[in-house]
């Protein structure tokens, strides 16, 4: 077993599974620059697990001086890696794609991203007797009512109702950009429009598409959630956000888009200032 202490390897490996999540991601995305934060991110985990596992035997030389085939290869004579081979081949295609911008075809690198996943499956429970589906990235969640919220919507896909799953995490992506708006435009400016649309709702649109300008499914998830400044009591302003759930055929097909939503949230929170999230 690793040597840690009893919290360090849940916040380790909680990690490694958020960093592997955005590499998912990114490899939806066919342009380079996406599928290079895809080749990246798995790479940067599997290389992580390793060398941690590694701390358990004697290397000549400094640990973090040695290469990430020679770790892999002493790591897999104690215990046999599955898709040993694989991760071979992905740390081959690593410095090609992020030092000459050579790639395999999209399709290629969502196999070793779907090859990685099954590894760190495999390690968590090898290597650190943890179930990796246990470690909730919700906790990551800054926003207690939005991370309430989706898991509300988790549990309801677990119970298979599907209305009230899609219903919940679209409430959750709904708060949260309802928070950000807030913080993305100047309610000062909401009586000025153009064709009937406010100024601040015009210029907190154009902030989202600059921050997630290369993020296109997030952006369309987010440009659906129709958000505005409202007048409230005593001239103070306040913000209204319109959603709508998503049908779904079943559990599968609702738990990826849990987890698109989970990313969104998950990436774009950092963007803005902590102060913002409602906390406990």
């Amino acid at each position: 077993m690793m040597k840690m202490t009893q919290d360090k390897p849940t916040i380790f490996l909680t990690n490694m599974k958020l960093i592997y999540q955005h590499g998912v991601s990114h490899s939806k995305n066919n342009f380079k620059i996406h599928l290079l934060f895809a080749i990246h991110n798995c790479h940067y985990v599997v290389e992580q697990i390793l060398r941690q596992r590694a701390k358990d035997f004697s290397f000549t030389g400094e640990l973090h001086k040695i290469g990430f085939e020679k770790i892999i290869k002493r790591v897999n004579k104690k215990k046999n890696i599955p898709y040993y081979n694989d991760l071979l081949e992905l740390n081959k295609i690593r410095n090609p794609a992020e030092h000459l911008n050579i790639f395999p075809d999209a399709d290629k690198v969502r196999v070793y991203v779907e090859i990685v996943g099954k590894f760190l499956k495999w390690s968590y429970k090898n290597y650190y007797k943890v179930d990796y589906e246990s470690l909730a990235l919700e906790d990551m969640i800054h926003d207690v009512h939005i991370k309430r919220v989706m898991l509300e919507a988790k549990k309801h896909i677990g119970k298979n109702d599907l209305i009230n799953a899609s219903n919940k995490m679209y409430e959750a992506l709904g708060a949260f950009k309802f928070v950000s708006f807030g913080f993305l435009s100047d309610p000062r400016i909401a009586k000025i429009a153009f064709d009937g649309i406010s100024l601040a709702n015009i210029l907190a649109d154009l902030a989202f598409k600059i921050i997630i300008a290369q993020d296109e499914p997030a952006l369309k998830k987010l440009m659906a959630i129709r958000t505005k400044f409202t007048w409230v009591k005593d001239g103070q302003f306040g913000v209204h956000s319109v959603w709508q759930g998503k049908p779904f055929k079943d559990k599968e097909e609702a738990m990826k888009d849990y987890e698109d939503i989970l990313h969104i949230i998950l990436t774009y929170q950092d963007k803005m200032p902590l102060s913002i999230w409602r906390k406990k």
